[in-house]
């Protein structure tokens, strides 16, 4: 038979709390969206000049035009990531507060596993905002490194 013994304890870490809902699937291949939309802008402007051969574009407009409009669109990109991750998580605070209106008691277990359910979607959306501003200023640098290289002519 088996016995309770008193020293028995239970890590809230390695516990499984639930799935994920639909719109915790949404967020998370919206997320995966904006990597892969700033991924293939990277490729598209290594495929036409190489990191290390830039010169190759030097005096090219159209190339000097795709660089703007993917930074432009890189912006707008970060800007949606950071409004839906508000949204994101507002909706879930208020699906938070409304399951504990129905609670009696509310302990600091619950509290700490509240925090650590809303840290991990921030994050992830830090994140990507994060490769997001480093291909924008990935960029950035181009940019300026063929200017300069058209001041040097």
């Amino acid at each position: 038979m088996l016995q309770e013994s008193p020293t028995t304890s239970w890590d809230i870490r390695t516990m499984c709390y639930y799935t994920p809902s639909i719109k915790e699937k949404l967020y998370l291949l919206f997320l995966l969206a904006v990597c892969v939309v700033t991924t293939i802008k990277l490729v598209r402007l290594w495929i036409a000049a190489p990191p290390f051969r830039l010169n190759r574009q030097s005096g090219n407009p159209a190339y000097w035009q795709q660089l703007e409009n993917a930074k432009n669109s890189l912006k707008q990109w970060m800007a949606v990531t950071l409004l839906v991750g508000g949204i994101f998580t507002s909706v879930s605070v208020y699906d938070v507060c409304n399951r504990l209106l129905d609670q009696e008691a509310f302990g600091g277990l619950l509290l700490i596993s509240i925090i650590a359910n809303f840290s991990t979607p921030l994050i992830l959306c830090l994140v990507v905002v994060l490769f997001t501003l480093l291909v924008r200023w990935h960029i950035m640098k181009r940019m300026e490194s063929l200017l300069m290289e058209g001041l040097e002519l």
